[in-house]
């Protein structure tokens, strides 16, 4: 072992990386020349002087990176070979109080103090991360170590320091984590005016470094969280938590960050990605401090947790997050819309980073109860949905989240509570939960396919075929981007329908496959019957409702309704808010966020009771029954699956349901009868023609994840055409045939309508394609290979990657939606319209064709109407499977439910 008597610094750093113990260890050798380096630093140290000192640090730090060594070689012969003779350089170490006598020297070592404690710290951190249960609890370690780490109590060491300092304490708290019967060791008491208290050091020293940026910051949090973990399991940790600056730390940590965010974003930004978080330094602080205290919340002791939650709900978002989302600009051309664009995308974002288990109900009780001048937080957002704008669009792309998270108390409020007295209805004894119904609306929706998409997708293809040949272009857009035979990578011979199973091949477009809508459909709504299940109520019928005055605006079953159902008020009972007169006096509870265990041992309600005795998961076993829907498979058959199954259900009469008249408030809005929400959304339908494409595809993917709720009251509404509504309750399969009818008489007399088609089918498979193609990519970057549907990552909605399709869309925008960003964790596709975005600015696919077809109505028409086509399939799938699964008695088997389930 000569060879470590004379190597340099930066020469014995590599020696211990890259020493093998299976060969470069000898014990005795070992020992000797620890023992001999030790002898000569501590030789160096006892004839220290003043003006010697700098040659005398760089000796003794020289020996102790060759202590360091020997130490962490012994260590790696110990893993290899546990029948190695013991530890005789550890045992060396503590037996001689080598780290005191070190520690002493160090404090005398002046303006190269810093040097010497940083490879103290090195050393410390070597010892607990190699020999943490043999030397954590030993007073010639414990002692010198917590000496160190008082020294740092008031001080704020250099950038290099504070990072091994927080490399260490995060060893530390890895090892209290293992064996938390040495956390008492950490405790120090500090005398303060206020008398003696115990002191946990280790929490101490992490604050001052919990918002650095970078890993140091990283690391600091991970340390912290762990101390947050063990103080659920140890009251001292806990209620020094309490006391001290933890929880202030954190909250205004976070209001400060999001002071720092920009004020507006690009005009094209509807929603933020994890490439936008990425991109911008600030919005990644935010989104790191964000996590880090839903963390905390959820893991933390319960006081902890309440504490933090109350000082985030009056720290940040009452008096910093509310101000941004209501501000405006005084002035002529100026209206503060931008401002308010931006705060409500990172409130959206915000949505999708919390978990119910952290900092969701604070969020949701903050929207949903919390009141500006009298004015509730979400009132004042639901306005935001009319119009085309950049704000009307991040409005949407929020209720598109509420929606997700699939929260009872959620839905009550934005749907419920308009529909369960049935003013929108013009008979109170329909029966929603008919299965007729449904069947009858998927022929009634598939019948409303406009005739210029008639053509057959063969003849498409021809058509393709014939430009490749000719050597002509589909579209005269840009010369460099031409979609011929082969466009980028991506086989035009790809575009025949075809009805395969399999929809994970990303060489192989949905466009058009009525079986692909089939099994999202399926997917979506036994994934919505698994997040649905512990609500209270199934929602499958109508209140009794009394005739009122026309002039009433409320009644009194939905002042019951918000008495037993709307239950946001108290999630959080120590908020201090300004709250409707109606909602003060009554006890409320977040019911559909409660965890599975506080439920079973909470009292049921009657109506739980009730609805439970009818929930449709309680019976599990036969599958869906999808042999009702055949596929033609002779020569002469177009291959259109909804064709053959309109041909194979027997069209009824729209049957008339006897019950008594409801009162008709002629002077009601559609708003007050179906609620803000699906009043804006039915408007936005009517001028899906005349909208862009991205507008289109985020409503309707909005109406169809409504839809898919397994709630017949609400459905019915949507679905069902049978279903009798006040005439100022504007429906969807009615306004789907005005669009019919406009599509048809634009049409009509156009001479090349068959080539517009193909050339509108062309442009969205292409975009379908080009976006499945950069959504693998960039999945191949981050993990090498696609992930089986049963990888699932964490929780967080922000985070989750999927490369596999599941079908071709849960929603119309997940084929033909522009940017990416993950979804809820309700839905894992592919190509939703938030996960359409890439890696990198390089990756992200420009779309210069939607220029031509914003050339003219016509154009844009045409394109409106293919997609119409495509959505109205989607219409008729939720459709069908609502119908099975109201008519089945088993509608899922356990095996099925499991792999959504996961």
């Amino acid at each position: 072992m000569s060879w470590l008597r004379s190597t340099s610094l930066s020469f014995a750093r590599q020696l211990s990386r890259s020493l093998d113990p299976r060969h470069d260890y000898e014990p005795h050798a070992c020992y000797n020349s620890f023992c001999k380096h030790w002898q000569q630093a501590h030789d160096i140290i006892l004839k220290s002087q003043p003006q010697h000192l700098h040659d005398d640090v760089l000796g003794v730090v020289n020996h102790l990176e060759q202590l360091t060594t020997l130490l962490v070689l012994e260590a790696r012969a110990r893993e290899i070979n546990t029948s190695t003779s013991p530890a005789a350089c550890l045992d060396y170490l503590l037996s001689e109080n080598l780290l005191d006598k070190l520690y002493e020297w160090a404090v005398c070592t002046g303006k190269y103090e810093n040097v010497v404690r940083l490879e103290q710290l090195k050393l410390f951190r070597n010892l607990i991360t190699h020999y943490s249960t043999q030397v954590i609890a030993a007073e010639p370690l414990l002692r010198p170590l917590l000496k160190l780490l008082s020294g740092f109590r008031n001080e704020l060491p250099p950038p290099n320091v504070e990072t091994e300092l927080v490399t260490v304490l995060n060893q530390l708290c890895v090892a209290l984590m293992q064996n938390m019967n040495f956390i008492d060791l950490f405790f120090l008491t500090t005398h303060t005016q206020k008398g003696s208290q115990a002191e946990f050091i280790i929490v101490r020293l992490l604050l001052a470094s919990v918002h650095r940026e970078g890993s140091t910051g990283s690391t600091a949090r991970d340390a912290l969280l762990l101390c947050a973990k063990m103080s659920a399991r140890c009251p001292e940790l806990a209620d020094f938590m309490l006391s001290g600056n933890t929880c202030p730390v954190l909250a205004t940590g976070l209001s400060g960050l999001y002071s720092l965010l920009p004020r507006t974003l690009n005009d094209d930004i509807y929603r933020l990605t994890p490439d936008d978080v990425n991109q911008v330094h600030k919005l990644t602080l935010f989104i790191d401090s964000l996590e880090f205290c839903n963390a905390v919340a959820q893991v933390a002791h319960p006081s902890i947790k309440k504490h933090l939650l109350d000082l985030l709900y009056q720290g940040f978002l009452v008096p910093v997050m509310g101000p941004a989302l209501l501000q405006t600009k005084r002035g002529a051309l100026q209206s503060g819309a931008n401002e308010q664009a931006a705060a409500m995308a990172y409130l959206e974002l915000l949505l999708r980073c919390v978990t119910r288990w952290g900092l969701l109900k604070t969020v949701l009780h903050f929207l949903f109860v919390y009141e500006y001048d009298g004015v509730r937080v979400i009132d004042v957002l639901l306005r935001r949905l009319e119009g085309n704008s950049q704000l009307s669009m991040v409005s949407l792309a929020l209720m598109e989240t509420l929606i997700d998270l699939n929260c009872e108390d959620v839905m009550i409020d934005l749907v419920y509570k308009y529909l369960v007295n049935g003013q929108h209805l013009i008979l109170n004894k329909h029966k929603i939960t008919e299965p007729s119904q449904y069947r009858d609306a998927a022929v009634a929706f598939l019948s409303l396919s406009p005739k210029c998409c008639s053509r057959p997708m063969e003849r498409t293809k021809q058509w393709c075929d014939e430009l490749a040949i000719s050597g002509r272009r589909v579209l005269d857009f840009n010369e460099e981007r031409r979609i011929n035979g082969v466009h980028d990578g991506l086989p035009m011979s790809n575009l025949a329908h075809e009805t395969k199973v399999n929809y994970g091949n990303p060489n192989e477009t949905l466009y058009g496959n009525y079986h692909a809508y089939i099994c999202d459909s399926r997917f979506q709504i036994v994934t919505r019957l698994l997040a649905c299940s512990n609500w209270t109520s199934k929602y499958d019928c109508i209140l009794h409702k009394r005739e009122t005055n026309n002039n009433t605006k409320e009644t009194g079953d939905a002042q019951t309704l918000t008495k037993e159902q709307d239950s946001l008020i108290s999630c959080t009972s120590g908020y201090e808010t300004k709250t409707s007169d109606s909602s003060e006096n009554q006890p409320h509870s977040l019911t559909s966020l409660n965890e599975q265990d506080e439920a079973k041992n909470e009292p049921v309600s009657e109506v739980l009771n009730e609805g439970k005795e009818h929930d449709s998961l309680t019976s599990l076993g036969e599958s869906s029954g999808y042999e009702s829907i055949k596929y033609k498979e002779g020569e002469d058959s177009e291959g259109f699956a909804e064709e053959l199954f309109i041909k194979s259900v027997r069209k009824k009469e729209v049957t008339e349901y006897n019950g008594e008249p409801l009162a008709r408030n002629w002077r009601a809005s559609a708003e007050s009868s179906v609620g803000p929400l699906v009043s804006s959304l039915l408007k936005k339908t009517s001028t899906l023609l005349e909208s862009d494409l991205v507008t289109n595809c985020r409503v309707t993917s909005v109406l169809s994840k409504l839809s898919s709720l397994p709630t017949p009251l609400l459905t019915s509404m949507m679905l069902c055409p049978n279903v009798g509504l006040q005439p100022n309750v504007p429906s969807l399969f009615q306004t789907l045939s005005k669009l019919k009818e406009e599509v048809d008489e634009l049409t009509e007399g156009l001479p090349n309508t068959e080539e517009l088609v193909d050339k509108a089918r062309v442009f969205l498979i292409q975009r379908e394609m080009a976006l499945v193609k950069t959504r693998s990519q960039s999945n191949d970057d981050t993990h090498g290979q696609n992930a089986s549907p049963a990888q699932r990552p964490d929780d967080s909605p922000f985070k989750r990657m999927e490369s596999k399709r599941r079908s071709f869309s849960n929603s119309l925008s997940n084929i033909f939606g522009r940017r990416l960003s993950s979804s809820s964790p309700s839905q894992n596709h592919a190509h939703s319209p938030q996960n359409t975005t890439h890696a990198s600015p390089q990756k992200r696919p420009i779309f210069t064709q939607e220029s031509y077809w914003n050339q003219s109505i016509t154009l844009r028409s045409i394109l409106n109407a293919v997609i119409l086509d495509e959505w109205l399939k989607e219409l008729a799938a939720l459709c069908e499977e609502h119908a099975l699964r109201l008519s089945a008695e088993n509608y899922e088997d356990e095996s099925y439910i499991e792999s959504v389930a996961l």
